[in-house]
């Protein structure tokens, strides 16, 4: 079992049950110091992109300007993922910490925490937590915090969109460059990062980097992941990163309540590439994941046993992109239709090797064509599902034929 890096316990132990520990103790090193300790430990944006969190840090603090923004994202819109909700129920003062060391050691003035309009205890909680912090000394030198609620639409987990709804208009993706970190909101530098990401510093911070990465075997740190309700241990786990992909399917997942064979992973949500039975001893960590192919992401685990038509999941997949797309960009309106469609006619025995060869296309077509990282997203598991599991699509061509054949 990983000790909890969350726990209030934990961390007030460290100093004897003093309130807010970790800032104080931050409070006492420069931002510069903070930062090269968030590097020592490595720990990188938790939200997905896996972006190292000490170089966005640099970034702003390489930004001139006197006022600054910190935005912290809770609002958690990957399909499946638990963990932000999580650690905003059960550990919000973690949060609340953690994001005012961010927000001291990017000198911002305002922190922003954005959660789902729907969560309701959570924002008690955060509510209660930045009560405690008001009734503490630290709070002369604390920044403004604003808890601020966000749709469920998925398309507002983009950073600049969230900025969008946080300046009061639609949730659509922002032109690039200038970057958030140059101009976000109000027109001033704005740090946006995740929630878990800040739940992590007060850990780092009191305990030093090396502990940290210690609590991995392969000396590389932790990460939540949700488990999907196929896995015998579904839910929320603290994992340590490192260790091989099938380990963590087993040890922490439980495997699979149906007893039977993992027949296909997506280790990270939606976006992340497929993986097979074959490839599940690879290391799970973010290079090597995109090595093979696939992602970290959010730590959504997904797996499908050797009984589940991979054409369904495609299907699946793909009528999410399309449902979530913005439509502000032509080519990624244009890709997700058209890749959902694609799917769709095949699981319904209307497609053929003609039609899916279409996809990679398509892809290719539309590379680069979005303001945004969406227009990327279907890549990823859209061409490993139609490679590794090929067999599952024949199948469903031979419908088809039949079909013609009858007819």
């Amino acid at each position: 079992m990983i000790q909890d890096i969350f726990d209030r316990g934990e961390l007030e132990a460290e100093v004897g049950q003093t309130a807010f520990p970790a800032l104080r103790l931050a409070h006492r090193l420069s931002p510069e110091a903070i930062r090269d300790l968030i590097e020592q430990a490595g720990l990188v944006g938790k939200g997905g992109a896996g972006f190292p969190t000490c170089r966005k840090l640099a970034l702003m603090q390489r930004q001139p300007d006197a006022v600054k923004y910190v935005v912290i994202n809770g609002g958690e819109h990957e399909p499946g993922s638990g963990k932000d909700h999580h650690l905003l129920e059960h550990y919000p003062i973690t949060v609340l910490e953690g994001a005012l060391i961010l927000a001291h050691a990017a000198s911002a003035g305002v922190l922003h925490i954005a959660l789902l309009q729907t969560a309701e205890r959570a924002i008690e909680n955060l509510k209660n937590a930045v009560r405690l912090l008001k009734e503490d000394s630290l709070s002369k030198c604390a920044p403004e915090v604003r808890i601020s609620v966000v749709s469920e639409s998925y398309i507002v987990g983009e950073e600049s969109a969230l900025l969008e709804v946080l300046s009061g208009r639609d949730p659509l993706p922002r032109q690039r460059p200038p970057h958030p970190v140059q101009a976000g909101l109000d027109g001033r530098p704005t740090l946006v990062q995740n929630v878990e990401t800040v739940s992590h510093l007060p850990y780092i911070v009191l305990y030093g980097a090396a502990s940290y990465r210690a609590l991995s075997p392969a000396g590389a740190g932790v990460t939540l992941c949700t488990f999907g309700p196929e896995f015998v241990k579904e839910g929320v786990c603290l994992v340590p990163l490192g260790i091989s992909l099938r380990d963590v399917l087993t040890i922490y997942g439980g495997g699979l309540k149906s007893g039977k064979k993992i027949k296909a992973v997506q280790p990270g949500g939606y976006s992340a590439g497929f993986l097979t039975n074959a490839e599940l001893d690879v290391c799970f960590d973010h290079a090597p994941l995109r090595e093979a192919g696939s992602a970290l992401g959010c730590g959504v685990i997904r797996a499908f046993d050797e009984d589940q038509d991979m054409v369904s999941v495609a299907a699946d997949v793909m009528d999410f992109f399309r449902q979530s797309c913005c439509g502000q960009c032509p080519g990624c309106r244009m890709q997700t239709q058209v890749l959902s469609r694609i799917m769709d006619q095949t699981l319904a025995g209307r497609g053929s090797e003609k039609l899916t060869r279409q996809v990679p296309v398509v892809i290719k077509a539309n590379e680069d064509k979005g303001i945004c990282g969406f227009i990327h997203m279907p890549a990823a598991p859209a061409l490993s599902i139609l490679k590794k599991f090929d067999e599952d699509f024949v199948r469903h061509f031979e419908v088809s034929t039949d079909k013609v054949v009858r007819e």
